[in-house]
């Protein structure tokens, strides 16, 4: 089952789904889903439910890429 979080910004509220499928990862992040497949052999944190069935939970992902951003000094 795939819960609903929601984030409060100021006075507007957003929805965001708490795992995402491949897909849409590809599109949050503005790259391809072959991009999404050569982070996973990198390590991106993924579930996988059955052989075929993956799914990104979104607060991991967020914290797995900002480990690996470059600061520029």
């Amino acid at each position: 089952m795939m819960t609903n979080q929601i984030s409060v910004t100021g006075d507007s509220q957003t929805t965001h789904p708490e795992y995402e499928n491949k897909r849409q990862l590809a599109v949050r992040l503005g790259v391809s889903v072959r991009t999404i497949d050569n982070l996973l052999v990198r390590g991106l944190p993924h579930l996988k439910l059955t052989r075929k069935l993956v799914r990104f939970p979104r607060a991991a992902v967020d914290e797995w890429l900002a480990e690996r951003q470059v600061r520029r000094a």
